[in-house]
């Protein structure tokens, strides 16, 4: 199972008005976005002397080392932009966010909370606490943050998501499997790499309920929910073909005794 990874800073970011943007924002932001993250940070470096107050030159930089594993110097960025900017969301997202992909969960929470102490509630800010405590195993109370992210932004795809993680985790199939496919009707608000785990997600939800009918010797239902299973890990396959985990489910569905 694949925790979602939340872009919601970088959807802040990236939906900067074009005429409010830094000399040279877009071809950094391009760069950032085809992966070229030296090349990104080098743009980023010609400009910055002159805009080091900019919090979207911050967040971009900040992006650019995180997706090169650099942590201490995106950290360091947002620290910088927190402080230039102590009102704004985006930079305390951005940080909690950092410290969730460095598995720190409790720092995570500590970031998001003085974030929303200070800058003001946000649904982002939510979805990183509730993320933290999906890593701790604290399910009651990433669910109460889900709850409140959901009050702020009841069609978030991430709180729903999130949400059908939980129920997968906990063992209650078709309860994942509902939220798996409310998150799917809103498909487009996920990135690439979002949508192929949550189709994973889906098809191993559908393969434990099939392996719970076929315990019940259910086994024309049993055998339907396999397929189900081995059509949402093809739904994976095809949007990445170079993804591990696909192929591999698919395998191990088709060897499952259906007699």
């Amino acid at each position: 199972m694949a925790l979602i990874m939340l872009s919601a800073a970088n959807q802040d970011l990236w939906s900067q008005e074009e005429e409010q943007r830094p000399p040279r924002y877009q071809e950094a932001l391009d760069l950032y976005e085809k992966g070229d993250y030296e090349q990104s940070l080098a743009v980023i470096r010609d400009v910055f002397d002159a805009h080091r107050n900019s919090m979207e030159l911050r967040l971009l930089a900040s992006a650019n080392y995180a997706a090169r594993g650099e942590f201490d110097q995106a950290r360091a960025h947002m620290e910088y932009c927190i402080n230039d900017h102590p009102r704004s969301v985006e930079p305390r997202v951005m940080l909690a966010g950092i410290w969730r992909r460095q598995n720190k969960p409790y720092q995570t929470i500590e970031v998001a909370r003085r974030g929303i102490a200070a800058a003001g509630d946000h649904v982002m800010l939510r979805l990183e606490i509730a993320s933290a405590y999906f890593m701790l195993n604290r399910y009651a109370n990433a669910r109460e943050h889900i709850r409140q992210a959901l009050a702020l932004d009841s069609h978030n795809v991430h709180a729903i998501y999130l949400d059908g993680l939980i129920f997968l985790k906990q063992g209650s199939f078709e309860n994942a499997s509902f939220r798996f496919q409310s998150a799917l009707d809103r498909a487009d608000q996920l990135n690439r790499n979002e949508l192929v785990n949550l189709y994973i997600n889906m098809g191993f939800a559908h393969e434990k309920m099939g392996d719970g009918l076929i315990q019940a010797n259910d086994r024309a239902q049993g055998i339907a929910r396999y397929r189900d299973a081995i059509r949402y890990y093809n739904y994976a396959l095809r949007i990445d073909p170079q993804n591990e985990i696909a192929p591999n489910s698919i395998k191990r569905v088709e060897a499952r005794p259906t007699g």
